[in-house]
């Protein structure tokens, strides 16, 4: 196994109680680059894709930053270990396709991580706890700037950066926040909510489990035969995963625990900070509408929120087998206890944990063997009964 003690090594931003932790699980920006003497990704060869690993590796350990990380090869790695950083949200599910040259360097902290040879030549990522989109920026922007220094990247003076996807042009920055919503969900409020988004430029969408490719069918898209894909889906049918395009699990209407995701809809002709100022506004304006929700609900229903929240308790501390779905429902009231302060001995980063580690990699890698979905099941839920049992 390359990776070590991956999943007693929490990441920083798991660890961390950042504002509105209880209802904004994370914050996540990514930010787009090619270099100008290399044809896109998908038009790269093989020996192109080498070499332009082989450049930013040069230049990665010039700038002493493999010192304070480490990269994996992805074709160096088990299907199990890509599939756990697909779920750490460090690369994107669309890396686990192919066998050509490509990689991630991971931060120590694992707070931030620079994907190579992924959709674009390089895509960096930072995750903060909380509503911090600005601290993730900051994170990306000197990297950016850093990275510059060594690298020429394509860019023109009139579109920005350029980028193999039309969506990315411009500033190439994707800034998404992970929102559990359950009481706006529970009165019917989502549809408010995602025309408030939409009038800002921004896009809220439900989270649904396992991956769809949103490129599948574009052209220029990875070259994945239809085996390839359906084994991608397969393994990542228990993941909440994270591709450029902002899509966590693709565009269902429907939710996996309550949760959503606010995400900018496009970057060109609109610079970064206004992206960070429209996507900050428009979350908080969410959250308010959320905690507003949340006290209607316990004001008018108290005893209905309070037995959900019991009946999750119960259920966590006693079961035998949880599949994934049932899990995150369970997180999705379970937190719901600890913000409304029903759930004292419990916290946000407790539940941030059970829900990486509920996922079928982390299950995986814990118990050292690969799980189909019944041991995924025990596993999961001998998971949850060592947390909440007495």
């Amino acid at each position: 196994m390359l990776l070590e003690s991956p999943v007693d090594k929490a990441p920083l931003w798991l660890s961390d109680n950042g504002p509105k932790a209880e209802n904004v699980v994370l914050c996540e920006c990514t930010l787009s680059r090619n270099l100008a003497d290399f044809p896109f990704p998908d038009r790269c060869s093989f020996d192109e894709r080498e070499g332009i690993e082989r450049r930013v590796l040069s230049v990665l350990d010039n700038l002493s930053l493999l010192g304070g990380g480490v990269y994996y090869s992805l074709p160096s790695l088990t299907s199990t270990e890509a599939r756990f950083l697909v779920e750490r949200r460090l690369i994107t599910p669309r890396m686990l396709l192919g066998n050509a040259a490509r990689g991630v360097y991971v931060a120590e902290d694992q707070s931030f991580s620079i994907m190579v040879n992924a959709s674009e030549h390089l895509c960096l990522r930072a995750h903060t706890s909380g509503l911090q989109p600005q601290e993730a920026w900051a994170r990306l922007n000197l990297m950016d700037d850093t990275l510059a220094g060594s690298l020429d990247f394509a860019f023109d003076p009139r579109l920005g950066y350029l980028t193999s996807l039309l969506a990315h042009l411009g500033t190439g920055l994707r800034a998404a926040m992970l929102l559990h919503l359950p009481c706006l969900r529970e009165t019917e409020q989502i549809e408010a909510m995602t025309a408030l988004a939409r009038r800002h430029r921004l896009v809220l969408q439900g989270v649904k489990a396992g991956y769809e490719d949103p490129l599948s069918g574009r052209r220029g898209s990875a070259r994945a035969s239809a085996g390839e894909m359906r084994r991608l889906r397969a393994g990542l049918m228990e993941s909440l995963c994270s591709d450029l395009e902002g899509i966590t699990g693709g565009r269902a209407p429907e939710t996996t625990g309550d949760l959503f995701l606010l995400v900018n809809e496009s970057t060109l002709g609109v610079a970064e900070d206004e992206i960070l100022f429209h996507m900050r506004h428009v979350a908080e304006e969410i959250l308010e509408a959320e905690a507003a929700a949340r006290a209607e609900w316990r004001r008018e229903r108290a005893a209905h929120i309070e037995d959900r929240i019991g009946r999750a308790l119960g259920v966590a501390a006693g079961a035998r087998l949880l599949s994934f779905q049932e899990g995150m429902d369970l997180l999705s009231s379970l937190r719901l206890g600890v913000a409304a302060g029903i759930l004292a001995d419990h916290s946000v980063p407790e539940i941030n944990g059970l829900l990486l580690r509920a996922q079928r990699a982390h299950l995986e890698l814990a118990v050292g063997h690969d799980c189909d979905e019944l041991a995924a099941a025990v596993e999961r839920a001998n998971l949850f009964r060592a947390r909440f049992g007495a």
